[in-house]
């Protein structure tokens, strides 16, 4: 809705536009506008998506510069942003080292509260996500090692984990989240890699969860052996000195239990090859 009302401000300079309808013929231009300001080609998409979305216009009729992953900037490298003193740990200690365990989005902590903390259907520790990305309910699943930390979050009541003051800064908290998801990648590979039997056991778990909370039909081709990158991604591993091959078995786990996501593409392009 953001990005329809920021195209509404846009169209009533550009154009003068004081209606709805007044708006819908300008969507190219103001495509071809955001590309003059420089705006990356994943950020042209995200404002054209809600843009399109609201005039019921198809965004595949709208040119715009292709995204490629290999070339995402958010939460990658230095930005002018980092210099900020509101970016630091200091700003707020509580929220960085909870958010470099947990990992999810900034909006997600504002609703924490003292009793989301529960198991899974596995019988994992999880902090419970109420309304997520899109509305959805979701379990972020905590690894072993942070679960004492965790729980000295959680009092049961129904009180704010995070009042407003400690989340007001600039913190990095997608970059914190990408971080979480490697280590908890890192976590899985080592089990399967140690515990032969662990295998059919973490697979079986991600089914359960698959077949409970996400709409998408189950593919048993999800499990292939190995997730190989290809192209840009490839190249951006190389240079960084990431592997070009994860276990797709244990990309899968990060994504459903730690992102949410689903997917084996999003959570490598975007999460594992953050840096």
């Amino acid at each position: 809705m953001d990005a329809a009302v920021k195209y509404g401000e846009w169209c009533k300079r550009t154009y003068r536009c004081r209606h709805f309808v007044d708006c819908r013929p300008h969507i190219q231009d103001y495509a071809d506008w955001l590309v003059e300001q420089d705006k990356s080609p994943s950020t042209v998409h995200t404002y054209l998506a809600g843009v399109c979305r609201v005039f019921e216009v198809p965004l595949a009729d709208i040119q715009k510069p292709k995204r490629v992953t290999s070339q995402n900037i958010r939460s990658r490298g230095l930005k002018n942003v980092d210099s900020r003193q509101d970016t630091k740990r200091e700003t707020s200690p509580q929220l960085y080292d909870f958010a470099s365990v947990v990992g999810i989005r900034r909006a997600e902590y504002t609703r924490l509260r003292g009793d989301d903390l529960v198991y899974d259907e596995s019988g994992y520790l999880c902090v419970r996500i109420r309304r997520g990305k899109g509305g959805k309910y979701q379990l972020q699943r905590i690894l072993p090692g942070d679960e004492m930390f965790v729980r000295a979050h959680f009092d049961g009541s129904a009180s704010l984990v995070f009042k407003k003051a400690e989340l007001d800064n600039q913190i990095d908290l997608h970059h914190l989240r990408a971080v979480q998801a490697q280590r908890a990648y890192q976590y899985y590979v080592e089990r399967l890699c140690n515990e032969p039997e662990y295998r059919a056991q973490l697979e079986a778990e991600i089914k359960v969860r698959w077949r409970k909370y996400n709409k998408r039909r189950w593919k048993q081709r999800e499990f292939g052996d190995s997730y190989k990158l290809r192209g840009s991604n490839k190249e951006l591993a190389r240079r960084l000195g990431r592997p070009t091959e994860y276990d797709r078995l244990a990309v899968l786990a990060t994504s459903v239990f730690h992102l949410s996501h689903w997917r084996c593409d999003v959570t490598v392009s975007n999460y594992l090859l953050a840096y």
